[in-house]
């Protein structure tokens, strides 16, 4: 177990020997030996014992605190790496536009790409989805990538294309699931709860690994500074969001493990997904994280949790060397 998640209400999570107990009014409900644990997140109101985050923190596990909806508190994260000649170079690289320039269109080529991808996928059991303008508009943002020198116009494309593409998935959705395009903030459907709840989850994998490594998590590339916002994270999350996160919500809808009787509204405060439902979203994300592909360029079995690590050590080369960052490129 790599991934600890706590998801009710009341819990204690106490220290025996060298494994963690999770009690709920008293009682024993889990039993969690460290072994490869690397991260626990904590849904809703529950408590860590001291004695608990000494033995999570020895053994570099990171905490990570969310609401019951899912939205992100804060996370206890193990010291940070040493590794100041990786920041060094990672503050130089952010000064160099024709760097900056090729990792951003590589970055937006692979978003865009990896969604064009999902939404082929899917057509070929859906070939009544009318997506031939969608699949259309997304190829010309692709050829418009290389002609752009501007970053905020590089954006520009990235969001249009994002329109085109979150306006054909909708078209994907099965059963009594439907959405008008993508919003947050707060979601006002079940599928961009999902989505959002899935950003954040992959999101938040990615800032640690980012932080084990001794990057500056707040300084990226495509991404603008902004206080507190671990931009570097949402770089490296945008060639990963349509073959995890969009493909596992996909794969809840049109199977049927999630239902719209699964959501609840709350005023004006959006669509969240109830707390059994939630344990089910986060099984089958733990599935889709750890379950085996072959990698259409080393053609070796991965999975995406290790391919998370892989690309955040391929950035750490990059930057260090001035070399070329190649995305994950969504096979199709």
């Amino acid at each position: 177990m790599q991934t600890l998640y706590l998801n009710e209400h009341g819990l204690q999570i106490k220290k025996k020997s060298n494994r963690l107990i999770v009690k709920k009014e008293g009682k024993i409900v889990e039993e969690v030996a460290l072994g490869e644990l690397k991260r626990v997140l904590i849904f809703g109101n529950s408590q860590v014992t001291t004695e608990a985050m000494r033995l999570l923190s020895k053994n570099a596990v990171e905490v990570a605190f969310l609401s019951a909806h899912g939205r992100f508190h804060y996370r206890l994260v193990p010291e940070t790496s040493k590794n100041i000649f990786l920041r060094l170079a990672q503050h130089e690289r952010s000064r160099d536009h024709s760097f900056k320039m090729q990792f951003c269109r590589n970055l937006v080529r692979a978003k865009i790409r990896n969604q064009r991808t999902l939404l082929v996928r899917y057509r070929r059991n859906q070939p009544h989805a009318d997506i031939n303008s969608h699949l259309s508009a997304l190829k010309a943002s692709l050829e418009d990538i290389d002609r752009q020198d501007d970053i905020a116009r590089l954006m520009g494309i990235e969001g249009q294309a994002a329109r085109t593409y979150f306006s054909g998935y909708g078209k994907l959705l099965r059963g009594d699931f439907k959405m008008s395009g993508r919003q947050y903030r707060p979601a006002p459907d079940p599928v961009n709860a999902m989505l959002s709840f899935g950003y954040t989850l992959i999101l938040h994998e990615i800032q640690g690994l980012l932080e084990a490594c001794g990057f500056d998590v707040f300084l990226a590339f495509l991404h603008s500074v902004k206080y507190g916002r671990a931009s570097l994270a949402m770089d490296m999350q945008e060639e990963f969001r349509a073959p995890v996160i969009d493909r596992l919500v996909l794969y809840l809808v049109n199977r049927k493990i999630v239902s719209p009787n699964d959501f609840k509204k709350k005023g004006k405060g959006g669509v969240w997904l109830k707390e059994k439902p939630r344990k089910r979203f986060l099984t089958n994300y733990d599935r889709f994280m750890t379950a085996s592909f072959q990698d259409p360029v080393s053609r070796m079995k991965k999975t995406f949790r290790g391919l998370l690590r892989e690309q955040v050590l391929q950035l750490e080369n990059t930057l260090i060397h001035n070399s070329h960052y190649q995305p994950f490129n969504f096979p199709s």
